[in-house]
């Protein structure tokens, strides 16, 4: 009798203890904890956009090695855009396209460079954008959103691109509703705060409309396109239409002679700048309009 009344202590001991398990992962430092969730479906921010309500811009992943992912990790790693800004501006182009039969559209704008002398400005080089964003609703109420951003006929967009659309974006807001700040502005993480993530979220589902990506294999070695290095004073140019070969660098905004960074501008319409006739050197300047140069 004692020995089944010890059989069953033994059996129930190990029951209990049993339900009191949690399965454990490894962490980095070899100690036991459990798996954090994969983060891809969480919301960055909610972009101003042409289409329906707001675009999603959501962490994302992506996979280097399968060439894989969406999202910001996707826009930001593969394709070095950098800001969100960059991203809302495209989001808000009026070049609107479906793909297909599909629930994903294309938003398309131009970014680029012109190189003035003696009052005259040369396109040296144009980047059309291409913006894929997947309006299906997710179990979170909002659509998948953002799936890719590139510069078309590059991997990696130069670091002016970001800059210039991320400028004429901010600007334009300004102008539509007051001083536009990060906060409150549908931003959910700020950029510095967004997560990293190369892992695949389990159960992703990828639609047909968000295979293309236009600029793949990746390859490192491939140098900088003609055009693309820049000394910091250029002008660039945001538009949603293709830019002119020439314009008058009267079109700039008249802006006191500072560091590249300071020398950004932005209009909607031609802005008037005064140049003395003597000066004869190179000179660069940053605009942004909606529409083409003239």
């Amino acid at each position: 009798m004692n020995r089944v009344k010890a059989n069953v202590a033994v059996v129930a001991a190990t029951v209990m203890l049993g339900s009191f398990a949690v399965p454990a992962a490894a962490t980095t430092n070899g100690e036991a904890g459990t798996a954090a969730p994969n983060p891809a479906y969480k919301i960055l921010k909610h972009l101003d956009y042409s289409g329906p309500g707001k675009a999603s811009l959501r962490v994302g992943y992506y996979k280097r090695a399968e060439d894989k992912g969406f999202g910001w990790n996707k826009v930001k790693k593969k394709h070095n855009i950098t800001k969100y800004a960059a991203v809302e501006y495209i989001a808000k182009s009026p070049n609107r396209d479906r793909v297909g039969n599909t629930t994903t559209y294309h938003m398309t704008g131009y970014a680029g460079k012109y190189k003035c002398t003696n009052g005259r400005c040369r396109l040296v080089k144009q980047y059309k954008m291409i913006l894929s964003v997947n309006e299906k609703v997710q179990r979170d109420g909002h659509d998948k959103g953002v799936i890719t951003m590139y510069c078309k006929g590059v991997v990696r967009c130069p670091n002016w691109v970001s800059t210039a659309l991320a400028k004429e974006n901010r600007r334009s807001s300004a102008a539509e509703d007051g001083i536009v700040t990060e906060e409150g502005n549908g931003v959910v993480i700020a950029e510095e705060d967004a997560p990293d993530n190369s892992e695949t979220p389990p159960g992703e589902v990828v639609e047909e409309g968000d295979v293309e990506d236009g600029n793949s294999p990746l390859d490192d070695s491939v140098p900088e396109e003609a055009g693309d290095i820049s000394d910091g004073s250029e002008m660039y140019v945001s538009s949603y239409a293709p830019l002119s070969a020439t314009a008058m660098l009267h079109t700039a905004r008249a802006l006191p002679a500072a560091t590249g960074s300071e020398k950004l501008a932005a209009g909607h319409s031609p802005l008037k700048q005064t140049i003395p006739a003597a000066v004869t050197e190179d000179r660069y300047r940053y605009v942004g309009p909606y529409s083409g140069l003239r």
